[in-house]
């Protein structure tokens, strides 16, 4: 009886020590978030949203309030050799397919669009600095960003998936991989992008292509371990929202249906490869996105805070020195040219 008792007696003191925590989160100060970018022969992009406190609430309303559809002024402006001023106003594009509402030179865009290629652009060039600056809810943000010059790839491949070598009936799976010489006297900050441009997969209406909708980080960081050398290394294909984050291409292949036995010809992935150098302030934003990724929603890892180069604001301005490969999943195949995308691939 004296242990029940004693039970009871620790049991209701642990209970009488609870205590309601209550903290109370200070107001998110509202600030507009840039996405924006700039690259040779292209004209430059920029998606603005609202930042949102880690908290707060997220139901239908969220994402329709989320982009800045009703900025006063977005302008960027650069100096040429000759300490002459360009400046171009931007103005959002109307909504295109699954893109966002994006800010570019709409006039340039549009007589893309009406000649059915892509036209030369002068504005954006490499070893500029281009400065940018939004007027938006009484609020002044700017930025700078300088596009460096663009090193190429030596060559890009494709090879057979290591791991599926010994699965015949994942033959099919295959990488991208590719040399690359890296300048001794020129700090590099590389940054890969990548999308599929065909994906074919059958459902019961047939075969049909699914290309992702646009450019992934693939990976980011400075030349610091290979500099001066040359080798080879593999640019898998972005996995988002899984685990691991990167998964392989398809090549061609046979799918057969279990119940009649009857195959259907799948055909090969193309992919579409931007080989990057960025300005040192833009490389330290996309490393810390990087590592974000590929901590696989980790609740043990160490939280970050993304380094910004916006004043006023958060977010990466960007200049892409890029090179840009399209590449056919073809086991074999080899690419030594560059490739010029359409202007909505680089996106």
């Amino acid at each position: 009886m004296k242990k029940y008792f004693l039970y009871l007696f620790i049991i209701s003191l642990l209970f009488s020590c609870r205590k309601e925590i209550s903290i109370d989160f200070p107001p998110v100060t509202e600030k507009i978030v840039v996405q924006g970018a700039i690259e040779p022969g292209f004209p430059p992009y920029i998606i603005l949203t609202r930042n949102q406190g880690y908290f707060d609430p997220i139901d239908s309303n969220t994402f329709n309030n989320f982009f800045v559809n009703d900025a006063d002024t977005v302008k960027v402006w650069t100096f040429d050799e000759n300490n002459v001023k360009h400046t171009k106003i931007l103005y959002q594009l109307p909504q295109i397919d699954s893109l966002p509402p994006i800010y570019t030179d709409i006039d340039y865009i549009m007589s893309s669009i009406s000649s059915n290629t892509t036209l030369p652009y002068d504005f954006s060039k490499a070893g500029r600095t281009y400065y940018l600056e939004i007027k938006w809810n009484n609020q002044l943000i700017t930025s700078s960003t300088i596009i460096p010059h663009p090193t190429p790839l030596d060559s890009i491949w494709v090879e057979q998936n290591p791991s599926t070598e010994a699965e015949w009936w994942k033959e099919y799976k295959c990488d991208i991989w590719a040399v690359y010489s890296d300048d001794v006297n020129t700090q590099n900050n590389i940054l890969i992008r990548s999308k599929r441009l065909e994906h074919w997969k059958k459902n019961s209406s047939g075969v049909n292509n699914h290309p992702d909708p646009n450019l992934l980080l693939l990976d980011c960081g400075p030349d610091v371990l290979i500099n001066g050398e040359s080798f080879e290394t593999a640019f898998l294909r972005p996995n988002p929202g899984k685990f691991p984050p990167f998964a392989a291409y398809n090549s061609d292949r046979y799918k057969i249906n279990n119940t009649t036995q009857d195959s259907t010809f799948i055909p090969h992935d193309v992919a579409l490869i931007k080989f990057c150098q960025v300005d040192q302030s833009s490389m330290q934003f996309w490393r810390g996105v990087v590592r974000n990724i590929t901590s696989g929603a980790n609740p043990f890892s160490e939280p970050m805070n993304l380094p910004s180069n916006i004043n006023g604001g958060l977010g990466v301005w960007t200049g892409y020195g890029a090179t840009y490969y399209k590449v056919p999943i073809m086991k074999d195949t080899i690419i030594l040219d560059e490739y010029i995308p359409n202007i909505f691939d680089i996106f």
